[in-house]
C-alpha cells in the first residue's frame, strides 16, 4: 500500500470510528428492537449495534466532523466509508447521505459511486435503500442505468439480480417518469425461476409496482406465468389486485391450467 493510500485508510478508519462511537452512544439500554435477534432478522453478516432507524436518521441529521465539507468531498468520504465499513448501521448512514443530497450533486458522479456499492450488500434493508437511490437516478439517466440492470439481471450475485428488479421503480408512486411496460417486464421474465428467495421477493415487488402503472400488461403477465411463480413472488405481486382476479389466479395455480 502506498503512502497516500495508507493515509486515506487511516482517515477513513477515523471517520468510521467516529460514526460507530456516535451510534453506540445513542443505542438504547436493553431491548433495541421488537426482534430478539436483530442481526438474524436483517439477515446480515455485518456487526449490528442496534439503535432504531428513526434514531439513526436523527443522528445523521446532527452531522459529523466532515459534514461541513463541500458535497463532492463528502461523497468521496462516504464512498470510502462504504468500502471499508463492517457495521450495519454505518452503511445505513452512507445511504442517508445519498438520500439527502443526490439531487444536489451531479447525477453522473453520484451514479459512478453508488453503482459500485451493490457489491457489499448482504441484506434486504440496504438493498432496498440502494434501490430507492437507483430508481431516483434512473429517472435522469434511464438508458445508462437500464443497461446496467440488463447486466445485473444475469449476474451471479443475487443482490445485483434483485437490483435489476426492485431498482427500476421501488415504489411506483414516487416515480415521475416510467419506462415502457415491455422494458420493465423484460427484467422480470428471465428471473421467474431464480433460486434466491430475496430475488423472488423482489420479483413479486416489481410486478406489484408495474401493476400500479400498467395494470393490463401486469395482469396479462400474471395470467401467463402464475402457475410457475414462486409463492413469495406470487403473494407480493397480487397484494393489490381485486379479490376476484386473485382468486382466479389462485385457482389456475392450483389446477395448473
Amino acid at each position: 500500500m502506498n503512502e497516500n493510500a495508507s493515509g486515506i485508510t487511516k482517515i477513513t478508519g477515523r471517520y468510521i470510528s467516529e460514526i460507530i462511537n456516535r451510534l453506540t452512544e445513542v443505542k438504547p439500554v436493553g431491548k433495541v428492537s421488537g426482534y430478539f435477534d436483530l442481526k438474524k432478522y436483517i439477515g446480515t453478516n455485518y456487526e449490528v449495534i442496534g439503535p432504531p432507524v428513526p434514531v439513526q436518521r436523527a443522528l445523521f441529521k446532527t452531522g459529523y466532523s466532515f459534514s461541513a465539507l463541500p458535497l463532492t468531498e463528502q461523497l468521496y468520504i462516504w464512498d470510502q466509508i462504504w468500502k471499508h465499513a463492517d457495521v450495519f448501521e454505518v452503511f445505513s448512514q452512507c445511504i442517508y447521505f445519498i438520500e439527502k443530497n443526490w439531487n444536489k450533486m451531479d447525477t453522473v458522479e453520484v451514479w459512478k459511486v453508488v453503482v459500485k456499492w451493490v457489491v457489499r450488500i448482504d441484506n434486504w434493508a440496504h438493498s432496498d435503500g440502494l434501490s430507492d437511490i437507483y430508481a431516483h437516478l434512473m429517472e435522469r439517466m434511464p438508458d445508462i442505468i437500464y443497461a446496467q440492470y440488463q447486466l445485473w439481471n444475469k449476474s451471479a450475485n443475487p443482490w445485483e439480480r434483485r437490483q435489476s428488479l426492485v431498482g427500476m421503480l421501488l415504489y411506483s408512486k414516487k416515480r415521475k417518469i416510467h419506462l415502457p411496460a415491455s422494458k420493465l417486464l423484460d427484467m422480470v421474465e428471465p428471473l421467474i425461476a431464480d433460486p434466491d428467495y430475496f430475488v423472488q421477493k423482489g420479483l413479486g415487488w416489481a410486478l406489484r409496482e408495474i401493476g400500479n402503472i400498467y395494470p393490463d400488461q401486469a395482469m396479462a403477465f400474471l395470467d401467463t406465468y402464475c402457475t410457475v411463480l414462486h409463492p413469495a413472488a406470487f403473494a407480493t405481486a397480487t397484494e393489490k389486485i381485486s379479490v376476484a382476479a386473485k382468486g382466479a389466479l389462485k385457482l389456475k395455480r392450483k389446477n395448473k391450467i
